[in-house]
């Protein structure tokens, strides 16, 4: 039997961020729709694979007929397989290339842009790098595994740590590490070159700019962090480690007997019950870490503890690195502390956000039932729901949207607008002058920009799709038609 009904899997069926305002003129709205055609429609989809790219422009789902499998990208069938692998098809981070595993007979192959890799009897999800240039993933080859980089096999292995976030590309594409099993001892594998074998080694972690590559290692009864090859002091545990911004600094958490702390550069910090990962600025000149003693919760920030709570939440640096607020709960309420000050205490306080140009705090917070957004101190008005805070890129306009009477609606530079059924994801454009969102009224999903309404009408945005501005005046993204078979890329240009 046919599936004739995917708008059911792709319509927006939960409401989480919206926003809209109106400019002071209304601008004309030129809509088009571009669709995939329909050559697929005869198949069954198996909605759960849909995946759409980035750039909102792709999307590929597995299709199946006569027990046979395809996957479907951007309208496109490919040939028919016995399987395809759970996970895939995959896009890169640029949304220009898809990837996914089939098998054939007893093979499994890997398949790039539609590319036929070399069959094996295993084969893992495929990982690209960030540049979107290349693809690694690892193949299973009688009893060992090896990784398949650029469609080239690198050493054998009797294991590769999966689960290790391996393997890994550096940020900047250049280089491709993984942990790697070699009998009873692992070792790190860094552009096909083993490391030291080590008891047991934690998961790669490359610093920012991917000069350096960095894990723990366990050798006999103790632990060391390994930094490009080099090996730090001895301690009876270490866990979560970061490198900073301008990848200078490497901060860890380590253990000495019962005590915790957090090593920076080298320097052992204050001792603690526990402590949480090391959050850089984003200048990489200040450091925080959440510890525990004695049952209560401080944040360290800058080497210096804050007042105890029961539990912290959410640390936000602003993008300046001036300031740093964070959640904190205490007797059953919630405060944003903000600089070291402790703000309202609420029934439940959200993540704190800041404006890109760092004036400016917002957050959510609970307050008897009701739902509110508190921005730079100021509180707004009661909801039954809203939505997270939302900043145009220029700092001055701000949104967020809020349910009330089972309808939500846009509440943008403090100011309600028209109520929806839903909305999805907003939009700011780059210049910040325009804001759009897609909404839904009486079954139908529209565009609105600035408050006026496309004239188009579809059956669901696609799920998982966002509304992309490619410039100032022109913005895209997926949509179904009201049958829930043919899909389609929307695009829109803002005349003002």
């Amino acid at each position: 039997m046919k599936r004739t009904f995917l708008g059911l899997f792709f319509i927006l069926s939960i409401i989480v961020l919206g926003a809209g305002y109106l400019c002071a003129a209304a601008p004309q709205l030129v809509e088009k729709t571009v669709s995939f055609g329909t050559a697929y429609t005869d198949w069954d989809v198996f909605a759960p694979s849909l995946v759409v790219g980035n750039d909102s422009r792709g999307m590929a789902f597995v299709a199946r007929k006569d027990k046979k499998y395809a996957v479907v990208t951007n309208g496109k069938i490919s040939p028919s397989y016995d399987s395809i692998a759970k996970d895939t098809p995959l896009f890169s981070p640029d949304g220009k290339r898809a990837a996914y595993i089939a098998k054939r007979g007893d093979n499994w192959h890997v398949f790039l842009d539609g590319r036929e890799g070399e069959g094996f009897e295993a084969a893992g999800k495929p990982v690209f790098s960030p540049d979107s240039k290349r693809l690694a993933y690892v193949a299973k080859k009688g009893k060992k595994q090896l990784v398949v980089a650029d469609e080239k096999k690198e050493p054998a292995f009797d294991g590769i740590a999966i689960k290790l976030n391996s393997p890994l590309f550096s940020p900047d594409s250049a280089h491709l590490a993984y942990a790697a099993i070699n009998g009873k001892k692992m070792v790190m594998v860094r552009d096909g070159q083993k490391g030291k074998d080590y008891d047991l080694i934690s998961a790669p972690l490359f610093s920012k700019d991917s000069s350096r590559l960095g894990y723990a290692a366990k050798e006999g009864d103790h632990f060391m962090f390994i930094d490009n090859g080099k090996a730090g002091p001895a301690y009876e545990q270490i866990s979560v480690s970061s490198y900073s911004p301008d990848s200078k600094k490497l901060a860890y958490s380590a253990r000495k007997g019962d005590k915790w702390f957090m090593v920076t550069d080298g320097k052992e910090g204050p001792r603690y019950d526990s402590v949480a990962i090391a959050i850089f600025s984003p200048d990489s000149t200040r450091v925080a870490h959440m510890a525990i003693r004695d049952g209560k919760q401080f944040m360290v920030i800058d080497g210096k503890e804050g007042p105890g709570f029961k539990a912290l939440g959410f640390l936000e640096f602003s993008p300046d690195s001036k300031h740093v607020a964070y959640s904190a709960l205490e007797d059953g309420k919630g405060v944003m502390v903000v600089d070291g000050k402790a703000g309202v205490r609420y029934d439940t306080i959200l993540f704190p956000f800041y404006s890109p140009d760092s004036r400016h705090l917002a957050y959510g917070a609970q307050k008897g039932g009701k739902w509110l957004i508190v921005k730079d101190g100021s509180e707004g008005p009661l909801y039954d729901k809203i939505s997270l805070p939302q900043f145009s890129p220029d700092s001055n306009h701000f949104c967020y949207m809020a349910q009330k009477d089972g309808k939500w609606r846009m509440v943008a530079d403090g100011k309600e607008q028209k109520a929806y059924d839903g909305v999805s994801i907003p939009a700011y454009s780059p210049d910040s002058k325009h804001l759009a969102y897609a909404a839904l009224e009486k079954g139908n999903w529209l565009v609105v920009v600035d408050g006026v309404e496309g004239k188009s009408r579809f059956g669901a945005i696609v799920k998982g799709a966002k509304l992309v501005f490619d410039d100032a005046a022109h913005l895209h993204t997926l949509v179904l038609d009201f049958t829930g078979k043919a899909f389609a890329v929307y695009e829109l240009e803002i005349k003002s």
